[in-house]
């Protein structure tokens, strides 16, 4: 028999890795000028290896790549010391990768630094696009271990850490993985930009193989608000379904509006099934509102609906419900909810207004309800879920986020104003 965490992991969506390049292949840095040559004036400079060399940095500066390696290699017969090799070998190397010709951009790099004139800034340049040209080639191994020497040497961008993530990602180096992962985000905060969903989704993955969920959720809930994507809003609003003492007719009402707030497109089933509830539970406004479109498409009721008959029925009803309760039903509601034994009436009454998009309304009758108590637990969680959700909707961010936080139950309630929690930073 299957363990409930196996289980979980097993059903968890497969969230995409997206791709990372070598990252990226920096700009060579500019070949050093003739007049670092005569800096060293004991080793003169022959008029050949000068006019070739004027030539093909000219040819470099005119993006002639051709034509600047072919002058840089007629200088090279008359270089007279390492220096004067190795700003042709720059030139070459500029030119190469302005080309894409990785294998020649190796040669020519590896070249220069064995040369020993290269200025430190330019030796950290050489280094990193080294890294890139191998894994260009296809050298994958050379690339990683390139790279992982430029972290350790020099930090790193986000885009060389990523890399590495990606690479023990791959590996099974799960701890690695999200290490790396983590240092390539935190840069990029640094740096100002804007986050990178595969930086996310690879820790993401990385828990996800460790069967570690309560970190494959806390990732959920951070990226969520930050790249606002159906891709994290789903499953973290979704595993409020496994809550311990979650009940479909008492809170998947609340996952769909959930969902719909987030801004997840709702299938027409998920939508019909919405409508279904908000119905059952006596919300016919807005179990009107979801069924509206629906039946304007042709999608329920139409040729293709095989319970087209069923349908109609049930939109009918919600339609004649839904129009008693705008012309006095709600307020009726709401006066027999005063001489009620409970807060039962008030909460559901409060309900009704929230779908029918009066929010102060809902939110001063679903506090009533809570006043007046007499409720079970689980389900006071649940009305104290949607009194938040009315004073979000009504623009009380701050008092919304104070009603969420005093949730604890474990039927999807407490889940779920976590992640409204997380929709009110958006």
């Amino acid at each position: 028999m299957q363990s409930f965490g196996k289980t979980m992991r097993n059903s968890l969506p497969a969230i995409g890795l997206g791709l990372i390049s070598a990252f990226g292949l920096a700009g060579v840095m500019a070949v050093a000028a003739p007049a670092a040559i005569a800096q060293q004036p004991q080793v003169k400079a022959k008029k050949e290896f000068v006019d070739n060399f004027n030539l093909a940095q000219a040819a470099l500066v005119a993006k002639n790549y051709p034509e600047a390696v072919a002058k840089a290699n007629a200088a090279q017969p008359h270089a007279a010391d390492n220096q004067q090799k190795c700003v042709l070998d720059q030139i070459r190397a500029a030119s190469y990768f302005a080309q894409k010709q990785h294998a020649l951009v190796i040669a020519a790099a590896e070249s220069a630094m064995s040369l020993g004139c290269l200025t430190p800034d330019q030796q950290k340049n050489y280094k990193q696009m080294l890294a890139g040209a191998y894994a260009e080639t296809g050298n994958a191994d050379k690339a990683m271990q390139l790279t992982k020497e430029f972290i350790d040497q020099y930090g790193g961008d986000p885009t060389q850490l990523a890399y590495v993530a990606r690479d023990a990602l791959g590996k099974g180096q799960y701890d690695d993985a999200v290490k790396f992962a983590e240092r390539a985000i935190e840069q990029l905060q640094k740096d100002g930009k804007p986050p990178n969903a595969t930086y996310y989704n690879i820790i993401l993955n990385a828990h996800q193989k460790t069967n570690n969920l309560d970190e494959y959720y806390k990732t959920l809930e951070r990226v969520a608000p930050l790249l606002n994507s159906e891709t994290y809003w789903r499953p973290l609003i979704e595993r409020a379904k496994r809550e311990p003492k979650f009940k479909a007719q008492e809170a998947q009402l609340d996952i769909y509006r959930t969902l719909s707030t987030a801004g997840v497109k709702l299938n027409p089933n998920e939508q019909r099934e919405m409508a279904e509830l908000a119905l059952s539970r006596g919300m016919s406004i807005e179990s009107e509102q979801v069924f509206d479109p629906l039946f304007k498409a042709g999608t329920l009721g139409g040729a293709t609906d095989q319970n087209a008959e069923r349908n109609k029925k049930l939109y009918a009803t919600a339609q004649q419900e839904a129009k008693a309760d705008k012309s006095g039903g709600l307020a009726q509601s709401e006066k027999e909810a005063a001489t009620k034994p409970t807060g039962e009436v008030y909460a559901i009454t409060g309900e009704s207004y929230l779908g029918a998009g009066d929010y102060a309304k809902a939110a001063e009758l679903i506090q009533k309800g809570l006043d007046k108590g007499s409720l079970e637990p689980g389900v006071a969680d649940l009305i104290r879920l949607r009194l938040g959700i009315a004073q979000y909707k009504a623009g009380q961010k701050d008092v919304a986020r104070k009603t969420w936080s005093e949730i604890r139950g474990d039927n999807g309630s407490a889940w779920l104003a976590k992640v409204w929690t997380a929709i009110s930073k958006t």
